[in-house]
């Protein structure tokens, strides 16, 4: 056989082709990226161990009930859920990509293939991830990808069925916090992170808080990996039913309705114990169902064709998500630290939430417009590509 006629054997081994990618799922990725960064954006100007503060004024209070109202928790969910439909539209590209070239040379397919290009990327990931929370942000969500993609490669043979205290003083880490990140240097906020890291991979509660959200984020990337294993989004794109839509924003407000009564209006009626359950069922319920509605209606706007011109920006983003979160990072801690602008204690939520969308508008997008006017993938996303493939 010619090297000419070889040549393709590999393509499923190689990154997507830009006319391949699913563009859904760029326009999801970007949209994540954004809700991510209005949520994430409290943690950079306040301390994470700080107590919450009454809101100052009637449009903070406002602003901050909404942004918990359509933000928190929705856009991990999502982020995750478009994380599961990745991986199992790779896992299922290298595993046909070794049968072709298995049948073409006449012997049985290589077994554990797809598992070994896939540990490399979540080999990059970790690296990356590493770095990421232990000198630069702590509340990294790149480790729990990194454990939730390693638990995926375990459980990825089962049925669709098969998907379904403090130890330390956190007054004493609010304060080295404002310290470091309030008045310190780059050094000083890089060694504040390391140590808050240390933190939650070693204390009681730390690991509880790391491993609850690693199940949380587990909820979304295995409900993507069903969803990707079916071929919902190509199946669906711009043809869903609306009353999809429909059902799941009707659930999303009467669940979140019923989260925002709170246990405490609930005890009477229904008793302590009954309150907190039902609430805390509301709550998860309201996160899930408005993220699918988020999911729904995107698919339903970008369509098997084109992509609308007004969700173009968020595509491009969406194509270089890792060096997108990244640069969140960098902007955000730019403006609160001490070696920035140093607005450290200074925000409010409206503010926090006015600077996560003028910065994601003014700066994110178009610099990933001009960055893929040149080349195929993002800064970080082309390392990892030839990380995980051996080329470019």
């Amino acid at each position: 056989m010619s090297a000419a006629a070889d040549s393709t054997l590999f393509d499923g081994e190689a990154p997507l082709a830009e006319r391949d990618r699913i563009a859904a799922l760029d326009v999801l990725r970007g949209f994540a990226l954004l809700g991510i960064f209005i949520m994430n954006m409290p943690g950079f100007s306040h301390s994470l161990f700080a107590l919450p503060t009454p809101p100052a004024t009637a449009l903070d209070a406002a602003t901050a009930a909404l942004r918990d109202l359509f933000f928190a928790g929705k856009f991990n969910l999502l982020f995750g859920f478009v994380f599961g439909i990745g991986f199992a539209t790779q896992m299922a590209r290298l595993d046909a990509a070794e049968r072709a070239h298995a049948a073409r040379l006449g012997v049985a397919p290589r077994r554990h293939r797809a598992v070994h290009v896939y540990l490399r990327r979540l080999a990059f990931l970790a690296v990356v991830a590493g770095v990421h929370a232990m000198l630069l942000w702590s509340g990294d969500v790149l480790l729990v990808y990194t454990i939730d993609g390693l638990v995926l490669l375990a459980v990825r043979r089962l049925g669709d069925r098969g998907f379904t205290l403090l130890a330390f003083e956190l007054e004493q880490l609010e304060a080295s916090n404002d310290r470091a990140y309030g008045h310190g240097s780059f050094a000083d906020a890089a060694r504040e992170t390391a140590r808050v890291f240390a933190w939650s991979t070693r204390s009681p509660y730390g690991l509880f808080v790391t491993l609850a959200f690693c199940v949380q984020m587990a909820t979304g990337i295995f409900a993507g990996y069903v969803a990707g294993r079916r071929g919902w989004l190509t199946r669906h794109a711009g043809a869903g039913p609306p009353r999809l839509v429909a059902t799941a924003l009707v659930v999303a407000v009467v669940s979140n309705a019923i989260a925002l009564v709170g246990a405490d209006s609930l005890a009477p009626a229904l008793g302590v114990g009954r309150a907190v359950f039902f609430a805390a069922l509301a709550r998860t319920l309201g996160r899930a169902a408005l993220s699918a509605c988020y999911a729904l209606a995107i698919a339903r706007l970008v369509g098997a064709g084109t992509v609308p011109q007004w969700l173009r920006p968020l595509q491009l983003a969406g194509r270089m998500p890792l060096t997108n979160y990244l640069l969140q990072t960098l902007l955000a801690s730019f403006c609160f630290y001490g070696w920035g602008l140093g607005w450290w204690g200074r925000a409010d939520a409206a503010f926090e939430t006015a600077l996560a969308i003028a910065l994601f508008t003014c700066i994110q997008l178009p610099l990933s417009a001009l960055w893929l006017a040149r080349h195929r993938a993002g800064p970080l996303e082309t390392l990892w590509r030839f990380f995980t493939y051996g080329s470019r």
